[in-house]
């Protein structure tokens, strides 16, 4: 049988009901095999007032064959990282039926594109589940490239017991040793702020360590020593977060990581997750969130390795070169 080729149009506050029955069923199903996923969004209301909010100041696009929606896609220009004006689409901003053409995702990207007309934003950010692999390929096709993983793993009994390893001691810090911590979560920005990585800058960004983060229930810190002296840490805050499809149930998430060069390889930076594992495990929490730039091969090993983490969803992003960008080219 010869399937006749989706037609696209604009996407309507009349559309919007049917596409989050779309983006249901599928999320739904993708949590059927991958618990790490929480229920937030699978509710048509939910999801209907997300796309509802995005599109009343943005733009979207629908795909339909024989009458029947197949795929939508919407999104809007928003200012981040660093301040940069940029396009983006949430992970719950597009879905495709499970048979669409493998080519559908850059159909509606296409089109949107020129839907929106917004030559100020040379940066597009999509991102996506990591298993949908055809709207990963088509990014991919389209000049996009993996910006930020975030990762999931289950905590489980196995994981409330750490290494031993010779020299490290592992504790919570000291109210004195937060200075220590500060230092290192400044050591920690420039690290990311260099090659290879190379992160856009931002105002403001990384934590300030206080005695909250001692005493809170909801946060954990710790950190390794060797003959007294602080040489790392590693952080975690149980709390809401973006993106939305992993932002309930509340569960801890990895949000600071660091290690003294010269204490790497020495099997300090295991004992400090298990230390945080064993943390997440005695306060009842069974599962972790993490995320970390791709262009971090140090992260991205440890996080991907020793650590065990999987990805649940990829960050995707395309700079086009503004000499190209509304209709002028450079000499």
């Amino acid at each position: 049988m010869t399937l006749t080729s989706p037609s696209l149009r604009p996407m309507t506050a009349a559309d919007v009901a049917v596409c989050a029955d779309l983006f249901v069923e599928r999320h739904r199903a993708r949590r059927s095999s991958n618990p790490l996923y929480p229920a937030n969004l699978d509710t048509i209301e939910v999801v209907a007032e997300l796309l509802s909010g995005w599109l009343s100041t943005g733009e979207g696009i629908v795909a339909e064959r024989g009458g029947q929606l197949i795929g939508y896609l919407t999104g809007r220009a928003v200012s981040g990282l660093g301040g940069v004006r940029m396009s983006f689409m949430w992970e719950w901003a597009h879905a495709t039926v499970v048979d669409a053409p493998d080519t559908l995702f850059s159909e509606m990207y296409t089109a949107w594109c020129r839907l929106s007309g917004r030559p100020e934003t040379t940066l597009h950010m999509a991102i996506v589940f990591a298993d949908d692999v055809a709207t990963h390929d088509c990014l991919v096709q389209t000049g996009f490239g993996r910006h930020l993983i975030d990762g999931g793993r289950a905590v489980g009994v196995g994981d409330a017991v750490g290494p031993v390893v010779s020299g490290v001691e592992v504790s919570r810090p000291t109210l004195k040793e937060l200075d220590a911590v500060n230092e290192m979560e400044a050591n920690l920005n420039a690290h990311l702020d260099a090659p290879p990585i190379w992160r856009p800058w931002s105002p403001g960004g990384g934590h300030t360590y206080d005695r909250t983060w001692i005493e809170r229930p909801s946060r954990g810190l710790f950190v390794s020593r060797s003959e007294g002296e602080v040489t790392g840490f590693i952080s975690a805050e149980a709390g809401s977060q973006d993106p939305k499809s992993l932002m309930s149930p509340p569960v801890p998430h990895v949000n600071g990581a660091f290690l003294k060069p010269e204490k790497r390889g020495t099997g300090a930076a295991d004992a400090l997750f298990a230390a945080l594992l064993s943390w997440m495990h005695e306060s009842g929490w069974k599962s972790a969130t993490v995320d970390f730039e791709t262009s971090n091969p140090e992260g991205s090993g440890f996080w991907l390795g020793p650590a065990g983490f999987t990805p649940l969803l990829y960050t995707m992003v395309r700079r086009l070169d503004p000499r190209y960008v509304g209709g002028t080219q450079a000499p």
